[in-house]
């Protein structure tokens, strides 16, 4: 039983982390239904698994249960997504806060390089690839804070934006400022750690100023067809 319990659990996790990665892609839109027939088809798994997955998800913000209907891509408000654009403002200040002393040669080369993996991604037609990469920058500095905790938070609210961005954005761009990141690189590599903080703040007032709170109708990808190109099995 205990093993049985493990390996659920297992599942669940590999569930929960497939349809959050679609939702970061935007391969899953925000009032998507959740089919939980078709996930416990494709995945092998019970009804019970499959919903327990489905409640890591809502625990996470990005899925919400509807009474006698099932479970769907969460739908931000303008409230919570002003909420989220707040959130991360602050995730992302102590973040820059925690750098000084943590960055060498190491860390520069390896940011340097997602910045020139941005610049290729972005001179590409690639939209799905374009998003996937959006938060790279930002995930390895928050990596370099050495803070897991405020990685984690970051992380799901990021995630979570990307809900709000589907809603909300002006225009489809995904370019995250490739040439904010260069600034911020450039500040960091020069130890001048205040006017990185600066660019970061300008950076994200950038994103936020991209952000109209009216909603937007895009066409939806079919369940089962983002199953199988996110988990490799038909």
């Amino acid at each position: 039983m205990k093993d049985s319990m493990i390996l659920s659990d297992d599942i669940s996790e590999v569930i929960c982390a497939t349809l959050r990665a679609a939702i970061f892609e935007g391969a899953l839109k925000p009032g998507d239904k959740l089919k939980e027939d078709i996930l416990a088809k494709h995945f092998g798994a019970s009804r019970t698994v499959v919903r327990g997955a489905l409640t890591m998800l809502a625990q996470q913000h990005l899925a919400e249960r509807r009474r006698n209907h099932g479970s769907f891509v969460a739908t931000p408000t303008p409230a919570e997504a002003k909420n989220l654009l707040a959130s991360r403002r602050v995730l992302e200040m102590a973040v820059m806060d925690a750098l000084p002393g943590r960055l060498n040669k190491k860390e520069f080369d390896v940011l340097a390089r997602t910045i020139e993996n941005e610049t290729k991604v972005h001179s590409g037609s690639d939209a799905t690839e374009k998003k996937r990469i959006a938060g790279d920058f930002h995930h390895i500095l928050a990596e370099y804070a050495g803070n897991h905790v405020l990685l984690e938070m970051l992380e799901n609210v990021i995630t979570r934006l990307s809900l709000v961005n589907a809603l909300y954005e002006r225009a489809n761009d995904c370019t995250c400022g490739t040439s904010h990141h260069a600034l911020i690189l450039d500040h960091l590599k020069a130890g001048d750690y205040d006017a990185a903080r600066t660019a970061m703040a300008v950076h994200l007032e950038d994103m936020e100023g991209n952000i109209a709170f009216e909603g937007v109708d895009g066409e939806k990808d079919e369940f089962l067809a983002i199953l199988e190109r996110m988990t490799g099995k038909p």
